[in-house]
């Protein structure tokens, strides 16, 4: 058994010191791989930027010699059989969802930070250990192995899994079925715990119903409530971490709204992702990115679903779905990515720029244009009797549950497959998925079948809405419409020190152009840009009566 040790003699420091300890064989050559990236985010962190003083000792304490084979590979050989210990500190500094922190009130970490893969034996049964005597409160989603100790059944589960050790959590828990769920709550309270444990029982229990079974008998919901603003969230097999402030903040119903939001959205990657999973990510290699498409299933769905279930659940009502879908169509109308590269692209571009804004209108995002997409699907399948809750029971009873992976081809065949003529699906695919067209006006007549109005109007910016050009606080151009004639004339980053469209049809500007001052003369404009959207509830449907149930 491969065993880590975790002490941290000063948390001021935000230094870890981990001790990784392995039985090997004579003149044995060892390989120890640290993740270059985590689950669910397709991005390369590069971890070993974070550790130092690396030591290697043999079983009689002396120092084994090691090279390193990459930037986050090292590699020894054994010169005699026995137990081997590598030392070494992992700098817990960040605090997010995915990250490592250390202070005087806690120790976090998510394991695949910092703990290493030995190359020949990732499939070899894992111990890990805490020494952290002044952080009595201990909550793990690996399986419990005594007092301070768990176990992973391998390193894919080891990767998968957080440690929380601090002097003081908050501990809720509730039963659907047959899982038990756990919520740990590190920070101040300023919410009511029935109410939210009723909520949280209702999206679960409508979940579970709908998939028909939860993956996993145990779950843990461990929330960072933090004194300042943030939001994350991670996916875990066994668990999710959240991260939200400032916590005084879930005062407000609005912002508890944010919270369920989250909750519910990594609660659905308990099925999609963890289990649900393409076959190029499973299993995962955190050595390299690992590329796919697959981003319309794995976040898109996601951010659709995460949503509609406090709906189906009741625990949002229609008008606060369609206030939080409204924000979703906002961030989606701003971007004209979908001109230049699909869905599909933009999933497999994501180790180059999937989580920076990037070059101008460059790529989609497969959160919200993933989510407005999975909308126009989930529509198209009602129209049919079917539904895209019903296609992705599916997937988790043929790939999930088996966990075998799916591949492209296998979600399409099952959307398709829903549908007695798949035509007008299948357009929708080669238009909006494959292809470059502009969603909005599909989305509009999508959302009438359910009894819904996407309505379109212009605010009081004008030189936004009549122009097309959107600056900041300081003047400064941070977008310009591609179907503005200002396109041809202005250049992102300029700086409008002033501007007058009174005197005659055109648009005079002085700009600031790196250090150049320059006049600027826009022609007369008709166009309408950046229209504000509202969702409105017309005439109820039988459609959508199915698809908010």
């Amino acid at each position: 058994m491969i065993h880590y040790k975790f002490s941290c003699s000063n948390p001021s420091s935000q230094f870890l010191e981990i001790e990784l300890s392995l039985d090997c064989k004579a003149n044995e050559h060892i390989f120890l791989q640290l993740p270059a990236w985590r689950a669910g985010r397709y991005q390369l962190a590069n971890y070993a930027q974070n550790i130092r003083r690396f030591r290697i000792k043999d079983a009689q304490e002396e120092n084994v010699l090691f090279e390193k084979a990459s930037k986050d590979r090292w590699e020894f050989q054994t010169t005699e059989s026995g137990k081997v210990t590598v030392c070494y500190e992992y700098w817990a500094g960040k605090m997010d969802a995915g990250s490592a922190w250390a202070d005087e009130e806690q120790i976090y970490v998510n394991l695949i930070n910092c703990c290493f893969e030995v190359s020949g034996r990732s499939e070899e049964e894992i111990e890990v250990s805490l020494d952290l005597p002044k952080f009595p409160e201990l909550v793990s989603t690996l399986l419990p192995n005594g007092a301070s100790r768990w176990k992973a059944r391998d390193f894919q589960m080891l990767a998968d899994s957080t440690i929380l050790a601090a002097k003081s959590i908050t501990h809720w828990k509730y039963q659907i079925e047959s899982t038990l769920f756990h919520i740990w709550i590190h920070g101040e309270v300023h919410f009511d715990q029935q109410l939210i444990l009723n909520r949280f029982k209702s999206f679960s229990r409508k979940l579970i119903a709908d998939f028909g079974e939860f993956p996993e008998l145990e779950y843990h919901f461990i929330f960072q409530l933090l004194p300042y603003a943030h939001y994350h969230g991670v996916e875990h097999r066994r668990g999710t971490i959240i991260t939200f402030g400032p916590a005084e903040s879930l005062i407000d119903p609005n912002q508890m709204e944010e919270l369920l939001g989250i909750s519910c959205h990594e609660l659905y990657h308990g099925w999609n992702v963890c289990r649900i999973r393409p076959q190029e990510l499973l299993p995962y290699d955190f050595s390299k990115e690992t590329y796919t498409r697959t981003g319309l299933i794995l976040e898109g769905i996601t951010t659709y679903m995460g949503d509609l279930y406090l709906l189906k659940s009741d625990v949002y009502d229609l008008p606060t779905y369609l206030k939080h879908l409204e924000k979703i169509i906002a961030r989606e109308s701003s971007n004209f990515g979908w001109k230049n590269y699909n869905i599909l692209e933009s999933s497999y571009d994501l180790w180059l720029d999937g989580y920076v804004p990037g070059i101008p209108d460059r790529k989609v995002s497969i959160y919200t244009r993933g989510a407005l997409l999975a909308l126009g699907i989930d529509i198209l399948l009602i129209k049919n009797g079917s539904s895209l809750s019903e296609v992705m029971k599916l997937l988790w009873e043929k790939f999930g549950k088996p966990f075998i992976g799916y591949h492209w081809e296998d979600f399409e065949s099952l959307i398709f497959g829903s549908f007695s003529d798949p035509t007008e699906i299948q357009r929708y695919f080669s238009d909006f998925v494959y292809g470059y067209q502009d969603l909005f006006p599909q989305l509009k007549s999508l959302l009438g079948e359910i009894g819904l109005e996407l309505n379109e109007k212009n605010g009081e910016d004008r030189l936004l809405h009549n122009w097309g050009i959107r600056t900041n606080k300081e003047g400064q151009i941070t977008q310009i419409h591609p179907d503005s004639k200002a396109y041809s004339s202005l250049m992102r980053n300029d700086r409008i020190l002033g501007y007058s469209e009174h005197d005659t049809p055109s648009l005079n500007l002085k700009i600031d152009r790196l250090g150049r001052e320059l006049p600027i003369e826009i022609p007369f404009e008709t166009g309408k840009f950046f229209p504000e959207f509202k969702l409105e509830i017309a005439e109820k449907t039988a459609l959508r009566e199915t698809w908010g149930k």
